[in-house]
């Protein structure tokens, strides 16, 4: 998981980028998205508004609006 202020960004093993509210009573959901058709293998890095995630042959850029 990585802490982006308001919200936490996971990235599961079936190569999904969760992104959900850090709440103490309620899980919710802001978005999930299939970033890569492979395996991912690190962690997202998120700079500014944009996602940088490592599958198993490239690195790709996603920009959120």
């Amino acid at each position: 998981m990585v802490d982006a202020g308001s919200v936490l960004f996971a990235l599961t093993p079936a190569s999904e980028l969760v992104v959900f509210v850090a709440n103490a009573k309620a899980y919710n959901e802001v978005a999930r998205l299939k970033v890569a058709a492979t395996p991912t293998h690190a962690y997202p890095v998120v700079s500014g508004n944009r996602i940088f995630i490592k599958d198993l042959d490239s690195v790709m850029l996603w920009t959120i609006q």
